[in-house]
């Protein structure tokens, strides 16, 4: 889809919201596949070992539909630029700490505070925000408490080694509720967790 020029949005919704099934509602929605050893890529970012689990690929599609901007690290972003996925078909905010010429006004760096950067993109941007990783910046929007919905699709290989889904954490202890789960033929399972 292109990238949005919506109308921002008046007021942000609740937080504990459950966000419609086919418009979102500004959360924050981790959607990510994982392998059994807990990594989401391998150890050069590589992720052709999800290639033959293309039917858990079916619930894409619903997503992305509740999906009005995306929010990543710089690395996944230069993973995804290496891969060839330079357009992301909507905005999307990279969050990194060095500095680089976006290559269009879509792709849009940030620095600052993370709090910050989600009411700006519930502000200007409708629908649900897609954090697609990494995981250090995961890590870091989980210790701010700034994820609502965590769709994690467990794929049946393990990697042996990559780049970690959760790095070494430290932070108070976050409960989730367990709101949707489905098996595909390949033995993808994926869960989605929501805020209690």
């Amino acid at each position: 889809m292109p990238p949005g020029r919506a109308k921002p949005a008046k007021k942000a919704p609740s937080r504990n919201a459950a966000p419609p099934a086919t418009t979102g509602s500004g959360q924050v929605h981790l959607y990510v596949g994982i392998s059994l050893d807990g990594y989401i890529a391998t150890p050069d970012g590589g992720v052709a070992w999800l290639d033959p689990y293309q039917d858990a690929r079916a619930g894409f599609m619903p997503f992305i539909e509740t999906i009005g901007s995306a929010l990543m690290g710089r690395t996944t972003y230069d993973h995804a630029v290496k891969g060839g996925h330079a357009d992301f078909g909507m905005p999307a905010y990279v969050v990194t700490h060095r500095p680089f010429t976006p290559p269009s006004p879509s792709v849009v760096p940030y620095s600052g505070d993370l709090r910050e950067l989600v009411r700006q993109i519930r502000e200007r941007h409708t629908k649900d925000i897609w954090l697609i990783g990494g995981g250090s910046l995961t890590k870091a929007l989980a210790d701010a408490d700034l994820i609502d919905i965590w769709s994690v699709a467990f794929v049946p290989t393990l990697l042996g080694a990559g780049l970690p889904m959760f790095p070494a954490r430290t932070p108070a202890e976050l409960r989730l509720k367990l709101v949707k789960t489905h098996a595909y033929p390949s033995g993808v399972v994926e869960l989605r967790y929501e805020r209690h």
